[in-house]
């Protein structure tokens, strides 16, 4: 699914308007999708308002009204700007209004201050929608009154046309709203996001969930904002696929259901050797952690046996930490780091492994790194390269070169840095044209990871990723990520399939491994530990879907 900014989707908006369908119409669908949306979300949060004497919502009460003075609002409260987001809102308080669903509006405009399209949706509320017209001046206090006997709340303040910061009146409205303790629900994005790029100043609606029409809003998946948004839904109302593609860049974001397509096959009638192989290439004497860590994300993954290639001086190390994995010691250089291996040799050792990993913690031997850049340019199998494989190429300045088109690199933005003679502050402000850009020119699946992680095709399409939050925010964190993209490689998937899925598992992972805790108190091996629970919940939605079902545990393999 294509990403769009905020002026992207209004040149979208307005191409589909020039092919007959007027503004108002377009409101109405995305009226309707948002209403089935949040009648779904009121249902799942039912029990988190209690209903008392006097609560105001077995009937309906219509009210023309400067403020709440005397009068107790409906289950929904609709909180309506003067825009088309307004717009939005107001069509959603009157379809829940028509399907008996008890619902107020607070507008924060006059009738006539209101977009064409809202004014018209405005002038369709029927007696069964209460409406609150407060002054700016008393919106935040007008609000929680309004709240204090409210199911929940939509937030239809602000669209994705807004630029931070805000001002007046808004920033303590949105303040009280994320006070309120009451469920809230967002229209196309929350009030104080900037629509392009995440940016909040100085406060922002905390959804639980965010409805967005068409596409996903790029504010809505960069920090902070997506911290902001919940989970995110996208409704279809419309909008031309091919004037989708032609105002938008190769930018995309899956939802779950995709990622659980992506799920490797398994069956219950097999053998550890039908789940794949995976030789794992990491280690010093210097950063020995690097391996074991790396190894635990392999051994999470899935995959049916994960061999190691260590330096002689981590074998007691490796056996001890991971006994489910085939320990390798080979010769090392003077300062611990792994000494080059004959072809004969590393050949020997990667003997049926369906995929590679290379680089977590080879340290910065001269010796080693000529040996890293010679062995995965000649390799032909899958190769996931990382940290020291990656720095490698930088100290030797050399270009990086593979022998297979099955290559995932998993840099920062201080390995690319390196790679590409920027310095990190560029590439963070350049990453969505940069891991583009070289992952053409390498030829390879390039995982920028950050907040949040891109992922590059070698067509130029970039994808980003939708889990992830700093419970990763440690070293170690990307030894666990390379030794699970190697795992789902050597069970089959291609580059840009486990890049996709991994990135989104292990970012779910730091996210469970922290509850019950705190994301500053999660320790890397514990994220490891998490990928098993993630894979669990994943496969239980999975199996909910008779085709994702078949797909992922075929019967007749």
């Amino acid at each position: 699914m294509r990403v769009s900014t905020a002026r992207e989707m209004a040149e979208i908006d307005q191409a589909t308007i020039a092919t007959g369908v007027t503004g108002l119409e377009l409101m109405e669908r995305a009226g309707e999708a948002m209403t089935e949306l949040v009648l779904d979300f009121l249902h799942e949060h039912e029990d988190d308002h209690v209903h008392g004497p006097g609560c105001g919502h077995e009937l309906p009460v219509t009210v023309l009204a400067e403020g709440p003075a005397g009068v107790r609002p409906t289950g929904v409260l609709v909180i309506c700007g003067k825009g088309n987001n307004g717009g939005d809102g107001l069509v959603v308080a009157r379809l829940l209004a028509e399907g008996d669903c008890p619902v107020s509006v607070m507008l924060l405009a006059r009738p006539t201050e209101l977009s064409a399209d809202a004014r018209a949706n405005f002038e369709l509320l029927t007696d069964d929608v209460a409406v609150f017209m407060p002054e700016p001046e008393d919106w935040a206090e007008a609000f929680t009154e309004l709240a204090e006997t409210a199911d929940m709340v939509v937030d239809a303040i602000l669209g994705t046309g807004i630029v931070p910061p805000l001002r007046g009146p808004y920033i303590d409205l949105i303040r009280n709203i994320n006070d309120a303790g009451v469920p809230c629900l967002a229209l196309d994005i929350p009030s104080g996001v900037g629509g392009d790029d995440g940016r909040i100043d100085p406060v922002a609606v905390a959804a639980d969930l965010t409805v967005t029409v068409g596409l996903p809003k790029r504010g809505l998946l960069l920090a902070p904002g997506r911290d902001f948004a919940g989970d995110i839904e996208v409704v279809d109302i419309g909008f031309p696929e091919e004037i989708c593609e032609a105002h938008t860049p190769d930018v995309h974001w899956l939802p779950r259901l995709e990622y659980l397509a992506l799920l490797p096959a398994r069956t219950s009638v097999s053998h550890k050797y039908k789940f794949g192989s995976l030789l794992v290439v990491a280690g010093s004497r210097a950063f020995g952690g690097a391996a074991t860590l790396a190894g635990m994300g392999a051994l999470r993954s899935g995959v049916g046996l994960v061999s190691l290639v260590v330096p002689r001086g981590l074998e007691t190390a490796m056996r001890v930490s991971l006994p489910e994995a085939l320990t390798n010691a080979v010769p090392e250089t003077d300062q611990g780091t792994i000494a080059p291996l004959a072809e004969d040799v590393f050949s020997a050792l990667s003997s049926g492994s369906k995929a590679l990993v290379v680089g977590p913690g080879l340290a910065g031997d001269t010796e080693t790194d000529q040996w890293v850049c010679d062995l995965v340019a000649a390799q032909t199998t899958p190769l996931v390269l990382d940290a020291d494989g990656l720095n490698a190429f930088a100290r030797l300045d050399r270009e990086p070169r593979f022998g297979t088109d099955q290559v995932i690199l998993t840099p920062h933005a201080g390995e690319l840095s390196r790679l590409v003679g920027l310095t990190s502050d560029e590439v963070d402000r350049r990453r969505f044209e940069l891991v583009a850009e070289y992952a053409r020119k390498w030829n390879v699946v390039l995982m920028l990871k950050g907040a949040p992680s891109l992922i590059a095709a070698p067509d130029g399409r970039v994808f980003i990723n939708a889990s992830g939050d700093d419970a990763l925010a440690r070293a170690g964190s990307g030894d666990v990520l390379s030794g699970l993209l190697g795992g789902l490689l050597a069970q089959g998937l291609s580059a840009l399939d486990a890049a996709l899925l991994g990135a989104y598992l292990h970012g779910l992972a730091g996210t469970a491994a922290a509850r019950g805790l705190s994301s500053r108190s999660v320790l890397v091996r514990e994220v490891a530990t998490a990928i098993g629970p993630v894979f669990e919940e994943m496969e239980k939605e999975a199996s909910t879907a008779a085709e994702l079902r078949e797909r992922i545990w075929q019967v007749n393999p």
